[in-house]
Order: C-alpha cells, then structure tokens, then sequence
C-alpha cells in the first residue's frame, strides 16, 4: 500500500502555497520536498534532475502514476546575463535584453505550462499560455484536463480601487493534455479552483466569491447565487475554504460578524448536485477556517474536517494585533446541521498552513513555528485515528529528488512554491 492507497483522489488547486500529495512517489520540481516517514522505511531514489531541463525553470503542481508524470507550473521569462567582457562593472551582472530588468515585464511574462511524460527521462511541453495565476482539474484516467489561466497587465496604470483586471481563459484536453480547446469563458471573472465530479459536471469558483456550474464539459456554465453575506461587495473577496465531497456535494466556509442570532462566526453551507440554493451545514463559533477537507470514502457517509485559527479576525488597525490565534481541528459528519466536534487545539505560536485527509484515518496538518529568533521552522502534525492524536515531526528540506517509499506505513508530503519573482 503506498501514499495513493491513503490518498486516492487528490486533485487540489494550483496556487502559490499549497501542500500537494504525489500518488505514490514523493516528488520535486522547482520546489522544496519533505519527507514524512512513519516508522522504518525504505526511500529510493529514482530521479535527481525532475524538470530541471525544461526552461524557464519554475515551480509547479504535479501527480505520479508509475512512471508518468503530469504537472502544471507557473515560470517567469528565462534571464540571460552579458559575458563579462561586455559589462559596465564587472562586479555587477547586466541582463541580455533591458526588458528583463523590470519587475513588471518579467510578470507581463510569466507562462502557465502543462507538461506530461515519464518522471526520469523529461517533460513534454503540450499547452503554455500567458498568466501569473493558474487552476486545472485532471480525470482519474488522466484523459480529461481542464486548465486556467489568469493574466494582469503589470505595466498598466493602477486604477483607483487597486485592483488591476484579470483576463482569465479557460481549456479543456480529452487525450490526456495532448491536444486542447479553448472553452467559452467571461474573461472578466476569475476562476480560483475547478472542481469536478467527473469530465462533464464541474464547478469553478472565483473572485466575489462567485460560483459557476456546468453539466456539459464546460460548453456552458451557469452561476448559482452564493449564501447569505458571502459576498459582502467586495470584488475580490474568496471563500475561506472550499471543497468538493466524494458525494459531489459542494462545501464552502467563510466568515460573518453577525447573520441573524449568529455571531462572529465562520459559516459552512452544502450544496448537492441538484439543488439551486446553497443550505447551512455548520457554524464553527469563534473561528475562522484556514483548510476544510473531505475523508475520501465513498459509501454515502464520510467525515469533513475544518482547520481554523480560533477568534475574531486580526484588527489591522492595531498594532498590537500581530494576528496570532490558537489554532484548532474541527470534524463533523456530511449532512445538514451536523454535530460539530472540536479534536484538537495547537499552541499559539504556530501558523496553520493546510490540511490534508485520506482514508483509513490519515490526516496530516502543516504548521510554520516563526516564534523563534531564527529561520522559521516548517512542522506536520500526523494522525492514523483521524485527528484524535497528533505528532508532530518536523520537516527538513532538499531539492532536485524524486524518491519512492517501499514501506506500506510511509506518509508524504510535498509543500509548493511558485517561483519568487
């Protein structure tokens, strides 16, 4: 049994930190790896060069099955630099082209690539598109891709609000990313995640927050309104979590001051396939969720868990508010107005980064300890009793390795950088 077997249907979004789970094999491209090991195992190293031949070089997303591999990064523009007989000052380098001095056009520059193809002998580039911002969904099968793309002019005068427009557009591959079309999309929306119960019914949400629904491959797409105070006016404004149940019931989170006789709350409502209205699932009093994540069994009822930091917002007005909050993990049976069980409570000093759950009651949880003098120090809390006890291990750092465990008790984890521009 390896990492899929705990993990069989992990599809998360592409985005600038996320934690992302290779089936089977622990993987690195232009990122950093942690290895998380349950008791003894064994790790072989199978590749020590994963994508560092394809230019320009930049971190992505990614899963394994076997041999093959498919990932979608976001890079910047490949920099050159003048030999040193033509530089002005020999102790200072000079880009090739003035262009790549800006921080602007680099951004202008940056691309959304798909890539498949064997892990040890190099990725074929199949779609790369303008954009700094990117989500893709992938078929179990591999056959059936969707991908994103969101692009902002950075040279472009600031308007008032600060919020320069997106042009976001949208594909789709049915041969496995081989070949692809481009799907009608409204440019101005913004799509954050894709999230789908199979190749033909999906949602993609995005800025508002905004929910769209398509029963036909993304040929059409119908917004469903969003619940009571989710969008407060605020262009930009996401959901604190989302996530897409192995029932196809859609789960969203986020934050309200006051709904009614609810106070200063973060709100959890459930919308199935056939509905048109969301409905309340949860209220998680005093907390605002930072993950909300499905158990991936299949057999009617399954286990939700919400991550959160315990607490009023942080008040940006004052000082002395530097944002910390006690964090905690929270599961609840899928249904209406479930019974909400709080499990466990993390010391204050650590920042709740996400979470992932697998079967059998695997449940990982990602913490940063900044409190200290040094370099943060990055921690993963595990759980085999879904969530019941936590230990924590703390996670060193390596680049340019793919490795694969033997041990059937190995747990992986793989945390993602987008390239600093």
């Amino acid at each position: 049994m390896l990492l899929d077997d705990y993990f069989p249907n992990d599809m998360t979004k592409f985005s600038r930190m996320r934690w992302k789970l290779g089936c089977g094999v622990l993987l690195v491209a232009a990122t950093t790896y942690y290895g998380l090991k349950e008791m003894t195992t064994h790790w072989e190293v199978i590749s020590t060069a994963f994508t560092k031949n394809d230019k320009p070089y930049g971190g992505g997303d990614f899963v394994v099955r076997g041999n093959q591999v498919i990932s979608l990064k976001i890079s910047g523009p490949e920099i050159t630099f003048k030999p040193t007989e033509q530089l002005k000052d020999p102790e200072v380098a000079e880009p090739t082209e003035a262009w790549m001095n800006s921080s602007a056009e680099r951004l202008n520059r940056r691309t959304v690539t798909f890539l498949r193809g064997p892990v040890d002998a190099g990725l074929v580039r199949t779609f790369q598109q303008p954009g700094q911002d990117a989500a893709w969904w992938y078929s179990k099968d591999w056959r059936t891709v969707y991908v994103s793309a969101g692009w902002m002019d950075y040279k472009a005068p600031h308007p008032a609000d600060g919020s320069a427009p997106q042009l976001t557009k949208l594909w789709r591959s049915s041969d496995g990313g081989q070949n692809w079309t481009q799907l009608s999309w409204q440019e101005d929306h913004n799509i954050g995640q894709l999230l789908f119960l199979d190749p033909q019914r999906g949602y993609a949400i995005g800025w508002g927050p905004h929910v769209w629904r398509t029963a036909d491959g993304g040929q059409s797409w119908q917004e469903i309104k969003v619940p009571q105070l989710a969008n407060v006016g605020k262009p930009r404004k996401t959901f604190d979590a989302v996530n897409l149940g192995p029932d196809g019931v859609l789960h969203v989170a986020y934050y309200v001051d006051k709904l009614g006789e609810i106070q200063t709350s973060s709100l959890v409502y459930r919308l199935t396939w056939d509905q048109q209205d969301f409905e309340l699932e949860a209220v998680l009093p005093q907390q605002i969720v930072v993950d909300l994540q499905s158990s991936p069994d299949s057999a009617g009822s399954y286990s939700l868990y919400a991550l959160s930091r315990l607490g009023p917002p942080r008040n940006w007005d004052d000082p002395a508010d530097k944002g910390h909050r006690i964090g905690a993990i929270s599961t609840w049976t899928n249904g209406p107005r479930p019974d909400v069980r709080q499990l466990h409570t993390f010391d204050e000093k650590l920042m709740l980064d996400g979470l992932s759950v697998g079967m059998q009651g695997v449940l990982l949880v990602y913490a940063t300890d900044a409190s200290g003098d040094g370099a943060p120090r990055d921690l993963t809390f595990i759980s085999k009793d879904s969530g019941q006890a936590l230990e924590a291990v703390r996670r060193g750092s390596r680049s340019g390795r793919v490795l694969r465990s033997r041990n059937q008790h190995a747990i992986c984890a793989v945390r993602l950088y987008a390239e600093k521009t």
